[in-house]
């Protein structure tokens, strides 16, 4: 079985978790997966999240929850809520767009190709270039 993200149906956390660490909610599946998501910008994910807010957790979606999440996700030292907006530059090419990789991705990734692995001990990715450091 392949795993695939889940969202949150009351603040949208868009995790491979099964529960929300937040919300202490079950996540509703989606049928994209961990590396599917990983290769997405930004702006597509945030996309995404918009669609299934709108089709899958319209009914059970609270805004403020989202907010007092991320806010939540700040305090916490979360290191993509630190990297975010810091003006964090990828060391190759030099591009501001880049991104945390989660837990879930690297083991992902260790799963499918082992040792060979390019996310063992990195812990962000360059949107732009495709570097991880």
């Amino acid at each position: 079985m392949v795993p695939t993200m889940k969202i949150c149906p009351k603040c949208a956390s868009f995790k491979v978790n099964r529960m929300c660490s937040f919300c202490k909610e079950p996540r509703i599946e989606t049928e994209i997966t961990p590396e599917e998501s990983m290769d997405m910008s930004d702006k597509q994910k945030e996309e995404l999240i918009s669609h299934y807010i709108e089709t899958l957790i319209k009914d059970t979606y609270d805004p403020k929850i989202r907010e007092e999440r991320e806010a939540w996700e700040k305090s916490q030292g979360s290191p993509w809520a630190s990297y975010q907006g810091s003006g964090a530059k990828c060391p190759t090419c030099g591009s501001t767009n880049v991104r945390s990789i989660s837990g879930a991705e690297r083991g992902a990734s260790i799963l499918g190709l082992g040792i060979f692995s390019n996310k063992i001990n990195k812990s962000f990715k360059c949107n732009s270039c495709g570097y991880t450091w």
